[in-house]
């Protein structure tokens, strides 16, 4: 249902010359069950003090179809006629949350080292650059830094600048 009105917008933005781009993202434990209607979830379970409110690590499955959420997503905002679209890994959003020590207490694939951290982050970009096909840019929104002690560092942040660039990301948003 979304779909023809960002259609109408996008032909509004065109018509007046303008190219038109949105952001997807997901909010991760950052939202709350009030509004979410449920336990939020995260990279993992725990008590997030920002919300504040208690949520649970998304399980395997559920990490395959957050992967296929996001690539459906990109598949909405090419239907709705963007030019771009900005994937959302900072601020302590989801992809964030995988990326972040802080965040990230898993001891399985996707937890540890940075090469795991950043594997979530890694399936989401490849297939919404699947999704798009070339025919859209794909813009990531990234942090330098957590903020908080035991988060992402300079250092790291920069290792997952030059990991989206080897994934062939059109731009970054620092």
């Amino acid at each position: 249902e979304v779909v023809e009105p960002l259609k109408k917008l996008t032909d509004a933005i065109h018509a007046e010359g303008a190219k038109a781009s949105i952001q997807i993202g997901h909010c991760g434990n950052m939202t709350h069950r009030s509004t979410c209607g449920q336990m939020p979830v995260g990279a993992s379970g725990g008590f997030n003090l920002y919300s504040p409110t208690f949520m649970r690590g998304l399980k395997i499955e559920e990490i395959d179809a957050f992967v296929d959420d996001f690539k459906r997503g990109a598949a909405l905002v090419k239907e709705a006629g963007f030019d771009c679209v900005e994937l959302h890994a900072g601020h302590g959003y989801l992809i964030s949350q995988f990326l972040s020590p802080y965040t990230n207490h898993r001891k399985d694939a996707y937890g540890g080292s940075l090469e795991n951290r950043m594997r979530f982050m890694e399936r989401v970009v490849r297939a919404v650059k699947e999704e798009l096909d070339g025919k859209l840019g794909l813009v990531v929104k990234v942090n330098m830094w957590d903020g908080f002690k035991g988060g992402m560092e300079e250092t790291e942040c920069l290792a997952v600048c030059k990991k989206l660039e080897s994934l062939g990301v059109d731009a970054l948003v620092l």
